[in-house]
């Protein structure tokens, strides 16, 4: 495995969690889940070009909330 691989490995355990919760209070129980997965498949897919300028957290719930 790459460390890339490990590193997003990582970020999705730690986020996974409160990224859903907040998805549950934009978007409802029902669609949190399916949106939880985009969010994280966009984070994989961007994480080669995240550049450090704002902390991780807040790209994740940009992300987050954009496709809420």
């Amino acid at each position: 495995m790459s460390s890339e691989e490990i590193e997003f490995e990582q970020i999705y355990a730690d986020f996974r969690p409160k990224i859903h919760r907040f998805l549950i209070r934009m978007v409802g129980e029902y669609g949190a889940e399916d949106l939880t997965q985009e969010v994280f498949v966009r984070v994989n897919q961007a994480l080669p070009t995240f550049r450090g300028e704002s902390k991780l957290s807040t790209w994740i719930y940009r992300i987050a909330t954009n496709a809420a």
